[in-house]
Formats: C-alpha cells, structure tokens, sequence
C-alpha cells in the first residue's frame, strides 16, 4: 500500500520539476552561436576592446553553466551589438 503513495509522489515530483528543466537555456549552444556571430568582428575591433568583450561573453556563459537565473542570448546580444559599433569606428 505504501507503494502507490510513494509512487504518485515521485510522479507529482518530475512532473514539477519538468517545467523547471525546460526553461533552462543551452548554455554551450548558445556560447557557439554567440562565438560564430562575432568571429568576422575579431580583426576589426581593437585589442583591448576584443579582449574585454571576450571576457565578458565567456563570463555570460560561465553565469549560464552557473545556473544564474537570466536569459544569456540577450546579454550575448548586447556585446555583439557593442562589438558591431566598436568594429564600425
């Protein structure tokens, strides 16, 4: 008898925690797409703005690995965008 509660508690569980693991963001993919997107940038951006820049998306995809609760692809958007007008000037 102690079998079908343990059991419908166990399935209430996963069921819970489903929802949870579905929001979470793919941290390595999105570091690739983030990466393939800036790579025509790299020589046009001075050096020590690529090297902070490039800091900073690797700090964003550590915080992602980390389990931060925030969405990296707006944050890796940014420095892209950041990246675009230092290469343009």
């Amino acid at each position: 008898m102690t079998r079908i509660p343990l059991a419908a508690l166990a399935i209430a569980f996963a069921a819970a925690a489903a929802p949870a693991s579905a929001a979470t963001p793919d941290c390595y993919g999105g570091y690739k797409t983030f990466m393939g997107k800036i790579a025509p940038l790299i020589g046009k951006v001075e050096d020590v703005d690529l090297a902070t820049l490039m800091r900073r998306g690797l700090s964003v995809y550590d915080a992602c690995q980390a389990g931060d609760n925030f969405s990296p692809y707006g944050v890796w958007d940014q420095i892209f965008n950041e990246m675009t007008r230092k290469a343009t000037k």
